[in-house]
């Protein structure tokens, strides 16, 4: 039976949240190993995980073991794949980590992955990184190969969302705790010291902590590069909308919760019919 005694904190996200900037925040903290997608990689197995989430479970005993091998006594990890078909499994193997749910404004994120070309299912880094509609567990939508690329990457979105929401429920059931946030938050550093207060971590240098939090929070993590014309207009209301939409016909009550959502898009106006 594969066990750890760490402080296990991973993160339940999309990606383009501001994942790379977090494994450094957390880094200010006192005993612990904070990275961002270190080996093994979920990425890189995780278009097997969406056909049989039963090739997670080596996956996982790989990954837990390349855990205990570190000497801190609090892990984090702030890959955005884990959320997508790993935590369900990891939870059944008995281990079930803290969670941070990063989060920042819906279309922002899915405009980020369109312009880096990181759709669900119909790229290479889509396959990789992100969920797919057609596999178990995913938020269910209807119609998906008339959805445009940006549609993909806003529904790509929202199935990380609909996520957040389940795995908040595990926690609660398992006793863990977690934490909802964003980058803009995490700028804040009294903000940054509750977050890792909460999920058990101390620092014992806080100037020494405040000076490094400026720097780390200073740079821009991970940028775009480059840009994308395939679709150089795009009526991000009406997309939007009819994912929306489409989603709605599933599960009405997850889209009213999309609505009342902060990370929501208030320039999306209007209901769908």
């Amino acid at each position: 039976m594969i066990s750890t005694k760490k402080n296990l904190i991973f993160t339940v996200t999309h990606g383009r949240t501001g994942t790379t900037m977090l494994a450094e925040v957390l880094k200010l903290f006192d005993h612990i190993h904070s990275e961002h997608e270190p080996e093994p990689n979920y990425a890189s197995i995780f278009p097997d995980i969406k056909q049989d989430p039963r090739f997670a479970i080596d996956f996982l005993k790989k990954k837990i073991k390349k855990i205990n091998e570190s000497k801190a006594k609090h892990y984090a990890e702030t890959s955005n794949v884990f959320g997508k078909g790993f935590l369900i499994p990891l939870a059944r193997m008995g281990i079930c980590p803290n969670l941070i749910f990063l989060n920042r404004n819906f279309r922002d994120t899915a405009k980020s992955l369109y312009v880096r070309g990181s759709y669900p299912a119909r790229t290479p880094m889509g396959q990789h990184y992100s969920s797919d509609p057609s596999a178990p567990g995913s938020l269910p939508i209807f119609d998906v190969d008339s959805l445009t690329n940006y549609q993909l990457c806003y529904w790509g979105v929202l199935d990380s969302y609909h996520r957040q929401l389940y795995a908040q429920k595990i926690c609660t059931d398992l006793g863990k705790q977690y934490v909802w946030t964003s980058p803009g938050e995490l700028q804040d550093f009294d903000t940054t010291m509750a977050i890792g207060k909460h999920l058990g971590l101390t620092i014992s240098e806080p100037e020494r902590a405040r000076e490094q939090h400026k720097r780390v929070t200073a740079l821009h993590h991970n940028p775009n590069r480059g840009g994308n014309n395939e679709e150089p207009e795009i009526d991000y209301g009406l997309e939007e909308t009819e994912v929306i939409d489409r989603v709605a016909f599933f599960d009405p009550l997850f889209i009213d919760m999309v609505r009342g959502c902060v990370f929501f898009d208030s320039r999306l106006s209007g209901k769908v019919s």
